[in-house]
């Protein structure tokens, strides 16, 4: 694992509940935070630096966990050393860095996966089941919404919510769920229109997105760093609307909604953990199966969720230095 922050704690205590995982080297900044996060998990390879986590005992793969301007570095970093990565989302902070990380995997022939860990959680895999099964008829929109108060921190320097230098705001942070929530269930968008309130250096804090599709229908795709919403998503059918559950993302259950009088049709679907042992689980299958990508969350679907976040970012204005 590279990075060693909040979400490396939550995948590395997920990695647990998988009975032929283990945690074999970390790696940071710091050699003392190495050494803490190493100890506290049992990992025996603690380095300070993220080359340095390589000079350690052969790992299989590796989890990217650090802010979002650095992903693109160290994918480039572990693809050279011919080692699967699992990176988390965003995969980059734009379509050019994407590409330019997906050309380097495919020209390799190294495993490469965006850590989008939504994809694999069962809730949403069996509610996508039933939405393709016509379970409640043809799809006419969606509405899913992200939102949480954001607090600036006072060393703005390494505030990754705020700051643009560090891929700052709403849409890459927790915009991108709804988004990706949208193109699972209708694809590419033929067109996409989106407004967004922006800091005074220019992150979005508030945006809105509404993306359309033939037929007319739309997704409405709403994430805010400004207060708490339910963070839920409601799919609307000519038969019926499938809501699933709040945390959306993390969905441990959906509901099928199909009359004033007709009971909710509910659905659960308990699990340990936070849920990213599920993408831990896949990407272990993957590259024990000797494949290059995976055929459930592809590269070409992290091209088009990240050639749609960029059209997004270039309507509300939102630009990163370098661009």
């Amino acid at each position: 694992m590279l990075g060693l922050g909040k979400i490396a704690h939550s995948f590395a205590q997920d990695l647990r509940h998988l009975p032929d995982a283990k945690l074999i080297a970390v790696g940071s900044r710091s050699q003392e935070r190495a050494q803490a996060f190493a100890t506290e998990y049992g990992a025996p390879h603690a380095a300070g630096s993220y080359a340095a986590t390589f000079d350690g005992p052969r790992v299989d793969a590796v989890y990217i966990a650090t802010p979002h301007t650095s992903h693109r570095e160290l994918t480039l970093l572990c693809l050279e050393r011919g080692i699967p990565v699992l990176c988390e989302k965003p995969l980059g902070l734009n379509l050019e860095e994407v590409n330019e990380m997906i050309t380097a995997a495919r020209s390799s022939g190294t495993y490469l996966m965006e850590a989008l860990w939504s994809r694999f959680l069962p809730a949403l895999l069996e509610a996508k089941q039933v939405i393709d099964a016509g379970g409640i008829g043809e799809v006419q929109s969606l509405r899913a919404d992200f939102g949480f108060l954001g607090q600036p921190r006072e060393d703005f320097d390494r505030d990754r919510l705020f700051n643009p230098a560090l891929g700052g705001g709403a849409l890459l942070d927790i915009g991108i769920y709804p988004i990706w929530l949208a193109q699972y269930i209708f694809g590419a968008p033929q067109a996409i229109h989106a407004t967004a309130r922006r800091t005074a250096l220019g992150a979005d804090v508030d945006t809105q997105v509404t993306l359309e599709y033939a037929g007319g229908k739309l997704a409405h795709c709403y994430s805010t760093l400004l207060g708490i919403t339910k963070c839920d998503a409601l799919i609307l059918g000519t038969e019926g609307s499938l809501h699933i559950h709040p945390r959306f993302h993390e969905a441990r259950g959906y509901s099928i909604l199909r009359g004033k009088d007709v009971p909710p049709e509910n659905h659960y679907h308990a699990f340990e953990g936070k849920g990213y042992l599920y993408e831990a689980q896949a990407v272990m299958e993957d590259v024990r199966a000797g494949l290059r990508e995976s055929a459930r969350w592809s590269l070409d679907d992290s091209l088009l969720l990240h050639r749609t976040l960029t059209e997004v970012r270039h309507t509300i204005g939102v630009t990163y230095p370098g661009e």
